[in-house]
């Protein structure tokens, strides 16, 4: 999907909102006018009631910041409620207490909004894992304070009261001091909320001038109301409908303008990146594909299928399956050609100079290096070969899975992967210089090996004395060893602590790993192996930069 139809899909949504939103307009005007009253309002709250509803799931869908999308999760929650509260007090209700609770129950979305959108505005422009302070929960006290000072009108009038000997409706109350207050409470967040967010828009770097719009036309509407204007009663009326879209509108402007952080734009990204790649279905046809990719015939990617093919001197064409269809990247080889060129037009005159020879030596060398920066790739990729293997399926699960919980899980474990298969290479290529290392190198493996697991909340500890000299094929066992019991007990592990410890020429390891998974089967692998209540205990022996025993 291209930026452009990344833009014309927003697009539509926006008409299709628009278009929502003046038919209930005009649903209020026909209310109005028309005998059909029911109907039309019947009409126009369940239009908005859908309307809130879709925006809610869109939401769901598109903010990765989870404060931020629980509170605006919450929003939309409330503004269904609100509608649904409203339109069973006019239309369903006609016993006047239950009418009157329902006109009381119209306070909670009415504090709780506002609330929210304070809570959504300190979290503008923040990084993903920002959380609110904790004293922010104080918030929550005077807005449900308010809250019941109003449910509990009936007791003791403080909010509203009502005429002796008369029926007691939203008709002839009067307003008495609580009533002030609540309302007070709820204009001091909403315009906490817009000042927040009128300050924090010249951080945006797009569109940043929207939520400025969207306030300002929310308070050209107060104004308008407030005065009385005969029109705008007939148009705009509904203070329910109108502070409901007010709210939202506002929110999303956040979300357009990039103040609120979204998952969308990676199909824009892969197009605009520097890499020359296209994705395409099991047909072949091309459905993703970077600006500066080659055309390429369904022939040509049919035949990359058995292994890369040359597209011309200086690029190479390799595919690779993937889950719905195929992957194709196009290698630019411009320097291995050129290189060969050179190393050919030396051989024809080395004869002739010296010069040329020692030109031959020098590209001859520039090849080997590559040949040998691929031979140690090859190396690294036969030897994690299964860890790349979970790793291409964990992230075709990522894909596939739409719960934001169990996504997050899922990169959790991929980082644990991934910083497997980066410390291995570390230590094949310290294999390729020496035989020799030091504990501190395992230590440093271990330790962002736990950085990762944290992420899953996996608790971690290690205690490894540096200083202390150990050949590489112990690391890379114990360190493998590691890596094994982490998969197979990666779905439920709870804590692992590794301690280290010196006894004369050994150096002693010892594991214990706190999980429901069994790990018989690994025992085979260690020197010692042990499970109580749930804890499994493992002792690796080597000696101190000898073999093991």
């Amino acid at each position: 999907m291209t930026v452009t139809k990344q833009r014309k899909k927003g697009m539509k949504y926006a008409i299709l909102a628009a278009i929502m939103v003046a038919c209930a307009v005009i649903c209020r005007i026909m209310g109005k006018i028309d005998c059909h009253l029911i109907f039309f309002s019947l009409m126009r709250s369940l239009i908005y009631i859908g309307l809130y509803i879709g925006w809610g799931i869109t939401v769901s869908r598109r903010v990765v910041h989870k404060a931020v999308l629980n509170c605006l999760v919450s929003v939309s929650c409330l503004t269904v409620f609100w509608f649904v509260v409203r339109t069973m007090k006019y239309f369903f209700v006609v016993e006047p207490v239950a009418a009157r609770q329902l006109w009381y129950w119209y306070y909670l979305p009415m504090l709780f909004i506002p609330l929210l959108s304070v809570f959504v505005a300190m979290s503008l422009g923040q990084p993903e894992n920002f959380r609110l302070p904790k004293w922010t929960a104080l918030l929550y006290i005077p807005t449900a304070l308010c809250l019941v000072l109003v449910l509990t009108n009936d007791w003791h009038q403080l909010v509203f009261s009502f005429p002796a000997g008369e029926v007691w409706t939203d008709g002839n109350n009067s307003y008495e001091p609580g009533y002030y207050i609540v309302v007070v409470w709820a204009i001091t967040c909403a315009l906490t909320a817009f000042i927040m967010m009128v300050f924090k828009c010249r951080l945006s770097h797009r569109k940043k001038y929207l939520p400025g719009i969207v306030i300002l036309l929310s308070v050209v509407y107060v104004i308008i109301y407030a005065s009385g204007a005969e029109w705008m009663q007939i148009i705009g009326g509904d203070i329910t409908a109108a502070l409901c879209l007010m709210f939202t509108l506002i929110l999303e402007s956040c979300i357009q303008c990039g103040l609120i952080q979204t998952n969308t734009g990676y199909e824009a990204l892969f197009e605009i990146g520097t890499i020359k790649a296209q994705i395409t279905d099991r047909d072949y046809l091309t459905q993703y594909a970077s600006s500066n990719a080659m055309i390429i015939s369904k022939g040509l990617m049919r035949a990359a299928e058995n292994g890369k093919i040359k597209l011309d001197k200086n690029t190479l064409l390799g595919s690779s399956p993937i889950s719905g269809g195929h992957v194709l990247w196009q290698e630019d080889i411009s320097d291995i050609a050129a290189l060969l060129e050179r190393l050919a037009e030396n051989r024809k005159t080395i004869s002739e100079n010296n010069y040329l020879e020692r030109e031959n030596y020098k590209t001859e060398k520039k090849i080997n290096t590559i040949r040998e920066r691929n031979r140690l790739y090859d190396l690294l990729q036969s030897q994690t070969a299964r860890q790349i293997r979970l790793l291409n399926r964990l992230l075709t699960e990522y894909e596939e899975e739409t719960d934001a919980h169990r996504r997050r899980s899922l990169l959790a474990k991929t980082a644990v992967i991934g910083v497997y298969i980066k410390r291995r290479g570390n230590l094949m290529l310290i294999g390729e210089r020496t035989q020799v290392t030091d504990t501190a190198e395992l230590s440093a493996c271990l330790d962002e090996s736990f950085a990762a697991l944290e992420l899953m909340g996996v608790a971690c500890a290690a205690d490894i004395p540096g200083k202390n000299k150990i050949y590489v094929e112990d690391a890379v066992r114990m360190y493998g060893f590691f890596e094994t019991v982490m998969e197979a007990a990666i779905d439920d592990i709870r804590s692992v602590w590794i301690k280290g410890r010196i006894c004369e020429d050994e150096v002693i390891f010892s594991m214990e790993t706190e999980t429901e998974t069994e790990l018989w089967e690994l025992a085979g692998a260690a020197d010692f192996c042990d499970s109580e209540d749930g804890v499994w205990h493992f002792t690796i022996r080597t000696e101190k930069a000898g073999k093991q025993l």
